[in-house]
């Protein structure tokens, strides 16, 4: 049986990536990206610089990169991102630009699905096959989904790198989850805020593997970037903080909601953003310190994602991808409870449902802020659900959380 499911994988394998690759054709072949808002030239270009020596940083490099490639919708002065990650996209960097776009979806595509069957196969629940069809076929109806493959966004890459770090410590292996747990840095509007909310269970829980490694794959980050310019910091921060100040209260987060219920008046978006973040800060830690509680490393990232999601200051939808991650444990965690098969298999469906209803409203107001009810009714659902048990597999290893324990790796 070992040996049938060896050369089942052999095949089904080649033939899963050869359809990822015809899809991302298809997929690049569509998009007008001469002359539309795309996501993927910034990635593409910001490497490209950097793999012929130049500085993602500097405007007349940067508009000189979208002239010479005939990009007609310049939507940034500059790369909006830490110099690191244009590092890590130097081999698309040298690729023709449409080679590298049809590659970058293609890996988007794999690793989207990968993470799937990762987060199946975290859980020991006898019935979690029969929730493969329904999560999939949830993912490629997600808007999100649709909008990171389209734009080129590197969702899926940090998606699949939340799922590992999950896979990771339910092995035990707390060192390599840290360190990977620091290299979401690298999209800082989204990797601070879970790396901050993750490092205080995992400090409350004594886990100092873990906070070791995601302190070094921190300060290799940084230094890497150093290495290559010694001004990046200063330089992504100022281009950080002008677009920061262009977008606050336009993004699907709970500023976003202030500022819509408030007509844009700073003061009240302020307030009412602080009151909801402070009030939904309140229930993740309720739900992931106390010590009786049995929240384990998928459920807390499940948590730290929909936190993540609701109260960064810029996010868009696509963004919204990664709650892939707590959907499918909220899912299985809700059949493992008692709630009957056919209401929680369609339960991403529903969410799909409900992103084209609030697109439909955001659409007459002419705003994208509403999408914040997505992961607002996610987290809700995970405080309901989750500590009533994570994963099976997590109890199993309930062990491991022990601060005689956590030494290991």
């Amino acid at each position: 049986m070992a040996k049938l499911k060896k050369y089942w994988f052999l095949i089904a394998a080649p033939v899963v990536i050869l359809m990822a690759i015809l899809l991302a054709a298809r997929i690049v072949g569509a998009m007008d990206y001469h002359h539309n808002d795309n996501d993927f030239f910034t990635f593409w270009l910001a490497g490209h610089l950097v793999a012929h020596g130049g500085s993602p940083y500097d405007p007349a490099q940067w508009l000189a990169g979208y002239h010479q490639f005939e990009i007609g919708f310049i939507p940034n002065p500059a790369f909006l991102y830490p110099l690191p990650l244009a590092m890590l996209l130097t081999p698309l960097g040298r690729l023709p630009l449409p080679a590298a776009y049809v590659t970058w979806v293609t890996l988007s595509e794999l690793m989207i699905l990968a993470s799937l069957a990762i987060l199946l196969r975290l859980q020991t629940n006898p019935r979690r096959k029969l929730f493969f069809i329904p999560l999939l076929a949830g993912i490629v109806l997600f808007r999100p989904t649709i909008l990171t493959l389209t734009q080129g966004q590197v969702s899926g890459l940090f998606l699949f790198a939340l799922v590992w770090i999950a896979f990771l410590w339910q092995k035990g292996k707390w060192f390599g989850g840290g360190l990977l747990l620091g290299l979401l840095a690298l999209k800082p509007n989204l990797g601070f805020i879970v790396i901050i909310l993750v490092a205080i269970w995992l400090l409350r829980n004594k886990n100092w593997k873990a906070l070791g490694g995601m302190l070094l794959s921190g300060i290799c980050v940084l230094v890497a970037g150093l290495i290559y310019n010694p001004d990046w910091v200063v330089q992504y921060l100022q281009v950080g903080s002008n677009k920061l100040s262009e977008t606050f209260g336009g993004s699907p987060t709970v500023w976003g909601l202030g500022a819509l219920i408030s007509h844009n008046q700073t003061t009240a978006t302020l307030i009412i953003g602080s009151l909801a973040g402070l009030l939904l800060l309140f229930g993740f830690f309720r739900a992931s310190l106390p010590a009786r509680a049995s929240l384990q490393p998928l459920s807390v990232l499940a948590l730290a994602v929909c936190m993540t999601l609701l109260v960064t200051p810029y996010t868009w939808t696509y963004d919204q991808l990664l709650l892939v991650l707590p959907l499918s444990t909220l899912i299985l965690t809700m059949d493992r409870n008692g709630v009957r098969f056919p209401l929680a298999a369609s339960l991403f469906l529903g969410i799909d449902v409900l992103v084209v209803i609030l697109l439909f409203f955001d659409a007459l107001l002419q705003v994208e802020i509403l999408n914040v009810l997505v992961p607002l009714v996610v987290f809700g659902l995970c405080l309901r659900w989750l500590p009533r048990g994570g994963s099976a597999s997590d109890h199993g290893n309930l062990r491991d959380l022990r601060p005689e324990s956590v030494g290991r790796d």
